[in-house]
């Protein structure tokens, strides 16, 4: 059983510390928030409860579930990319205390439940104080998925910032 949106929203901001400027209420799913620079100043966060549970996939992959909300089975869903703010796709571990940064502009159109994975490794490194950066391949193209421990989420969001774009620029 995952964490409740509200206390993993409490725990994304807390994590952010005085960088926040800003946030919607935490019991709402996406989570919007405002950050002072050289942060990304407008997020809105789809943030999910990474788990590891045995069986059906690699041993210790964690992985996350996109439901959106009011996401139906079978219907397809998108995520908000309005108003001016960047997305972020979030995963948390709350045994390790790591979040994972998937490239959320890679995910579109996608089925109730989808599955969104990362190597144990990625996530280990994290665990030990290293910016995990991990490359999967979709069938949309390559990701860069960044896993970060809770006490350097700033300098995780950045270096997820940094891929994003190098990825929409072809740098």
């Amino acid at each position: 059983m995952g964490l409740a949106k509200r206390k993993m929203h409490q725990i994304f901001l807390a994590a952010l510390g005085d960088s926040v400027v800003g946030h919607s209420r935490i019991d709402k799913v996406p989570l919007e928030v405002d950050l002072r620079p050289p942060l990304p100043v407008m997020l809105r966060v789809y943030m999910y409860t990474a788990t590891h549970p045995p069986g059906g996939r690699t041993l210790g992959e964690h992985k996350i579930q996109l439901i959106m909300p009011e996401h139906k089975d079978k219907l397809r869903a998108n995520f908000d990319h309005s108003g001016g703010r960047i997305v972020l796709l979030v995963g948390y571990e709350p045994e390790l205390l790591v979040f994972i940064l998937w490239d959320a502009g890679l995910y579109k159109d996608f089925p109730f439940s989808r599955n969104v994975q990362v190597k144990p490794t990625t996530v280990y490194q994290a665990a030990a104080g290293q910016i995990g950066v991990e490359e999967r391949r979709l069938w949309v193209g390559s990701e860069q998925v960044v896993t970060i421990r809770e006490d350097n989420l700033c300098e995780g969001l950045l270096r997820r910032q940094e891929l994003t774009l190098q990825r929409l620029t072809g740098d």
